[in-house]
């Protein structure tokens, strides 16, 4: 069942407890929450692929140990640990506030999946304690859509993944260049209006950053950087304004169809999120578009 945020799930003094996790094919990269205890121990810490961890909470200090040099570090909410693929710590000690913290695995598949084989996989170097504010902000935010159960549906959580990778190769890649800019480069006419008329048809559907990128020929990872040169905005921001418009026009038309029914049938995962997203994108309520477009409807008193 879906859980409402990081803040509910539980606390636990098992540093290798699985809070929460999420499987490559739902976003791109598995996901997995993890708890920070606050007082533990552990032996022989391996990760097989380049990882990154954000800490959501917790305060204190830490203690890795690689062969005879051992750190010690501090845990701070939105610190981040980089480690590079085949990263191993012999010994890790904690003391302090507990808490939790995401971490995102970056194999080469998925990586190579991601990019089409542009980026055949992320060479991160171990770094601790690193303040970074856009990996820590897409990392949580990825983390908290995908335990509400993706409301905002596979083409926002696919484009966090898509913001994540691509800051990470630009930032903190262990080799430079892996990131080309598409300065000048746009989508051609021909892809244009395929996706105009993709998203047309299937806007009320599921509509996924994979699929957009396919219609087109072209990566994901590739894909949304060509978008946001041609319209100014990322694709799911862009479908969900097309949404709001297509939804606002079916409230004011039609008074014998609920709310909800309109809600689902535009691609908002229940009429809450609809309400949330009208709310915040346009500063009205359903409810006052409907009423709204009722009066409007009605005819005027006779004199």
């Amino acid at each position: 069942m879906p859980l409402s945020s990081l803040h509910a799930l539980p606390r636990s003094n098992n540093p290798k407890q699985i809070l929460a996790s999420c499987p490559a094919s739902l976003a791109g990269f598995p996901l997995t929450v993890m708890p920070i205890p606050e007082r533990a121990e552990f032996f022989n810490d391996h990760h097989a692929a380049a990882s990154v961890f954000v800490a959501h909470q917790g305060h204190g200090r830490r203690w890795y140990r690689r062969g005879r040099i051992t750190k010690q570090l501090h845990t701070a909410p939105r610190m981040i640990e980089i480690y590079e693929r085949g990263c191993a710590f012999d010994h890790q000690r904690w003391e302090g506030r507990p808490g939790r913290c995401v971490r995102i695995e970056f194999s080469d598949g998925d990586v190579q999946a991601m990019t089409h084989g542009e980026l055949p996989s992320l060479q991160l170097q171990t770094r601790h304690e690193v303040f970074d504010e856009r990996v820590s902000r897409l990392t949580l935010e990825l983390a908290e859509e995908t335990l509400c159960g993706t409301p905002n549906g596979a083409l926002y959580v696919q484009g966090l993944c898509v913001a994540l990778l691509g800051v990470l190769a630009k930032r903190w890649h262990a080799e430079s260049g892996v990131e080309p800019e598409a300065h000048g480069r746009t989508l051609g006419p021909a892809q244009k209006r395929k996706l105009a008329e993709l998203i047309h048809h299937d806007l009320g559907a599921g509509l996924s950053l994979s699929c957009l990128a396919h219609e087109v020929g072209l990566s994901p990872h590739h894909f949304v950087r060509l978008f946001k040169a041609t319209y100014g905005t990322t694709p799911h921001q862009y479908v969900q304004t097309l949404r709001i418009e297509a939804a606002v026009e079916a409230l004011r038309r039609d008074d014998q169809v609920s709310i909800g029914e309109i809600a689902l049938a535009h691609g908002f995962a229940s009429q809450s999120h609809m309400t949330e997203v009208m709310r915040r994108r346009l500063g009205v309520t359903p409810g006052t578009l409907r009423r709204d477009g009722s009066a409007a409807r009605r005819p005027c008193p006779r004199r």
